[in-house]
């Protein structure tokens, strides 16, 4: 049974590991602030100690609107945590010969015009900070950094507004909005916005074939078809509640908030390299409505 060392067990995606592999997997998941990313310290013994086979790194700083107040600042609370913290874990990773999977992200490419998304898992996180979010370039650096120290034995999932039937703690990409129409309060969505999504329950089925494989590599969890934000509510309203045309439509053009207009992850050669098949978005939501 393989040791695993997670960060993040508690959040949206690492709490769902942790709750359904713990049969399978010798699970380590100590929460914050038993360890803080921030501070060594909390975390070099217990790896040390506890020599894990795999380094599974879920936390992250996430908050992308909070991150952009902290844009350049390298003291701040987003690079601190997803680059410095991951800078010292992927060090004790290899001082351990540990299996480092690290969890990245859609927003380590622009998804512009210029560059539009999907992006396939083999394409070149953006160097440039100023054609990403902040929290975008943090993920970004943080890539960069796994690779300079670890090359090519090394494992990044990238994700993309990952979604589950049940959190209690924090409402995701989809709940968030059904919640907001329970209450008469949701806002109006972008109709020009691509996008794809993550089914968390299938992330994790990838995680566990690179774990037992020990696949080393770049892969993409994601639906493999695109939609927008206002199709993807829609959808999700009338299978949830039975109400069709009841979500307003917005363009992106009009936000000042910055985000990314062609985003989304292929899913191609990871769907290749773990013999697994990622369902489509309406295919998604049918099982969290399911599920709910």
């Amino acid at each position: 049974m393989n040791k695993v060392f997670v960060t993040g067990g508690s959040g949206l995606v690492g709490s769902f590991f942790v709750e359904n592999y713990s049969k399978k997997y010798q699970i380590i998941a100590p929460d914050y602030p038993k360890i803080d990313l921030t501070k060594k310290e909390t975390f070099e013994n217990i790896i040390r100690e506890e020599k894990p086979d795999v380094i599974l790194h879920f936390a992250a700083y996430t908050d992308v609107s909070q991150a952009e107040n902290q844009r350049d600042d390298k003291n701040g609370a987003c690079w601190q945590i997803n680059v410095e913290g991951t800078r010292n874990l992927v060090k004790l990773a290899k001082e351990v010969n540990a299996h480092f999977i690290h969890i990245s992200t859609d927003y380590v490419f622009p998804g512009s015009e210029e560059d539009p998304g999907p992006h396939k898992e083999s394409d070149i996180p953006e160097v440039n900070s100023s054609k990403l979010t902040w929290y975008g370039f943090t993920k970004a650096e943080a890539e960069r950094v796994v690779n300079s120290i670890l090359g090519r034995k090394r494992t990044i999932l990238r994700l993309v507004y990952p979604v589950r039937a049940k959190y209690p703690a924090k409402l995701d990409y989809l709940r968030k909005p059904l919640s907001l129409f329970d209450q008469g309060k949701l806002y109006s969505l972008f109709n020009d916005q691509q996008v794809t999504i993550t089914f968390i329950n299938e992330a994790c089925l990838a995680l566990e074939k690179i774990i037992n494989d020990k696949l080393y590599g770049f892969f993409h969890a994601s639906t493999p078809d695109t939609s927008t934000p206002f199709e993807l509510v829609s959808y999700l309203i009338e299978k949830a509640k039975g109400k069709k045309n009841v979500v307003n439509e917005a363009s992106l053009d009009n936000s000042s908030v910055r985000y990314q207009k062609f985003g989304g992850l292929k899913v191609e050669e990871t769907q290749k390299a773990l013999g697994i098949k990622f369902s489509p978005w309406h295919q998604v939501i049918d099982q969290i409505v399911a599920n709910f």
